[in-house]
């Protein structure tokens, strides 16, 4: 007796989207703390590899982009 909508594909699609999105959203809200708690008590090594982390993300994010352009 459920009359339960199948939820298309398109939306799935976008709700992962904005899931994706939101999760990116929060952790770049908290590099600047994650930064300054690394300098106080982690090693240039710990820095280092937080900032090749951040550069991972970015390039990606740009990566998302670009193919965001080419299918539309």
């Amino acid at each position: 007796m459920g009359n339960k909508e199948k939820e298309s594909p398109q939306d799935k699609s976008e709700e992962n989207g904005q899931e994706a999105y939101n999760t990116i959203q929060a952790w770049i809200k908290t590099i600047p703390d994650t930064i300054a708690d690394i300098k106080e008590n982690g090693t240039e090594e710990d820095l280092h590899n937080y900032q090749i982390q951040i550069n991972m993300v970015l390039d990606k994010l740009e990566d998302i982009v670009k193919d965001m352009k080419t299918s539309n």
